[in-house]
């Protein structure tokens, strides 16, 4: 299947996890950028909007979630933006639940990830939307 070209922001402050989720991504023609902290993720955002948002929500840094949602009220983030969380931790689902009333993220994925399991993520994330747009 051929695929349109799109565009991911990855936040993680992890850098081995940045470049397999990008090279992930990449391998299904997704123009990517890193970021290493919510905090460069919205100085991206200033920038330019993209269309799948990868965060990993174990950073010491910041709080990606909260970042994101200070993004979507302050206007930066498109106001359904496609948000894949990544963890390690088993009670992220609990973290993620108050943000997820805002940002209804699209997966939570644990890691370690195999490629598929982002990728598969993305395609029915993008699958959802086209079905709730033809509603």
């Amino acid at each position: 299947m051929t695929r349109p070209s799109r565009s991911a922001l990855i936040v993680s402050d992890s850098a081995p996890l940045r470049r397999y989720a990008a090279s992930s991504l990449e391998a299904i023609r997704f123009s990517c950028t890193e970021t290493i902290n919510g905090f460069h993720a919205m100085d991206r955002l200033s920038e330019r909007l993209f269309d799948v948002y990868v965060i990993d929500l174990d950073m010491q840094t910041s709080d990606g979630m909260a970042i994101f949602a200070i993004s979507l009220f302050g206007g930066l983030l498109d106001p359904s933006p496609i948000v894949i969380g990544v963890s390690s931790r088993p009670e992220a689902e609990a973290r993620v639940g108050p943000w997820n009333e805002v940002l209804d993220l699209a997966a939570l994925i644990p890691k370690p990830f195999r490629p598929e399991d982002l990728i598969a993520a993305v395609d029915a994330a993008f699958a959802d939307r086209a079905k709730s747009h033809q509603h």
